[in-house]
């Protein structure tokens, strides 16, 4: 009998906990890191002389489930610049804030959000730029270098020039402070592009870092990466032979839209599946039965089945209900 007839609901919790929690690397992190160390450099520039670089903002923009939040929160953990610290009370302090922004949001919605995060009052301050002073000095007196705000398009709630100018410019304001070098990290999906355009003074203080999606065959091997990451050594499963031909990688690729994080959770949980069935091995069936379950397609149009499954488009897989 196969050992894994043996696994009982607790080691399956376990498995799917430390599969979940395994962090998964691509070039992109790399180049993420490389943005990343520029920030911190120009920080330390700052704290030894006073000055540091004008590019204090950072844009990671990618499309939903292309790992953004997941890449930031592992370089954050790992990356010594960011680790908590004792300051001078001797009480831990972090170098950096990571929030979500409100939805629906403004920037005094924004500004009450960050205060919120720190566990300050933000009852009695009526006014924005009153919201926005205390933001700053709390901010400073905490020894936050970094503020991240995740999915930060929601900031642009109407889509007009005005709207944008005053996003851009109280994001201008955070950084553009000369007793403490707060720099900022705005992650989000492509909308978010719109905060960096048309305002010559916030490009020229930031930078932009793209998690584009990935395709076949320039990707192949980082989603080949993450079948044998997952199935083989995190869940201890066989291959079937189909999925190691070529065009199941594709397959793989298409059904997950091209988005990196999108992709892990589909190989994730076919292989949870399989391990629930007590199989030593994963196939095409546990892939064609969560993408099914997943998007609600008929089964004429499952990616992982069917004969013609390069020109299906798996965000049209309701369309015949439409």
């Amino acid at each position: 009998m196969n050992q894994k007839n043996h696994i009982d609901d607790q080691d399956l919790a376990a498995i799917r906990m430390s599969v979940r929690a395994t962090y998964i690397s691509t070039g992109r992190d790399q180049k993420l890191v490389s943005y990343l160390r520029d920030l911190v450099k120009s920080v330390a520039d700052w704290e030894n002389s006073g000055f540091g670089s004008k590019r204090r903002a950072l844009f990671l923009i990618g499309d939903s489930g292309s790992g953004k939040t997941r890449s930031l929160q592992y370089h954050f953990a790992t990356m010594p610049e960011f680790q908590p610290y004792q300051n001078e009370y001797g009480e831990t302090a972090s170098p950096v804030l990571s929030i979500d922004a409100p939805r629906p949001c403004s920037t005094r919605a924004l500004a009450v959000t960050i205060l919120t995060a720190m566990g300050l009052p933000t009852k009695g301050r009526r006014y924005e730029d009153e919201l926005y002073a205390t933001v700053k000095t709390q901010l400073r007196e905490r020894g936050v270098k970094y503020l991240h705000i995740d999915e930060m398009q929601h900031v642009i709630r109407h889509n007009t020039a005005i709207t944008i100018r005053h996003v851009q410019d109280t994001l201008k304001s955070l950084i553009q402070g000369t007793d403490w070098p707060l720099h900022t990290i705005y992650s989000g999906v492509a909308e978010l592009a719109k905060l960096h355009t048309g305002d010559r003074q916030m490009a020229n203080r930031s930078s932009v870092c793209r998690y584009g999606a990935l395709s076949c065959p320039a990707d192949a091997h980082w989603i080949a990466n993450i079948l044998n990451t997952v199935a083989v050594e995190g869940c201890s499963l066989e291959l079937a032979p189909e999925l190691i031909e070529e065009d199941f990688i594709e397959r793989l690729c298409l059904a997950g839209s091209g988005s990196f994080g999108s992709i892990i959770a589909i190989v994730q949980e076919s292989c949870f599946h399989a391990l629930e069935k007590k199989r030593a091995t994963v196939s095409m069936k546990e892939f064609a039965r969560n993408y099914g379950r997943d998007t609600g397609c008929l089964p004429r149009d499952n990616v992982f089945t069917a004969d013609r499954w390069r020109d299906l488009v798996p965000s049209h897989a309701l369309a015949d209900l439409v």
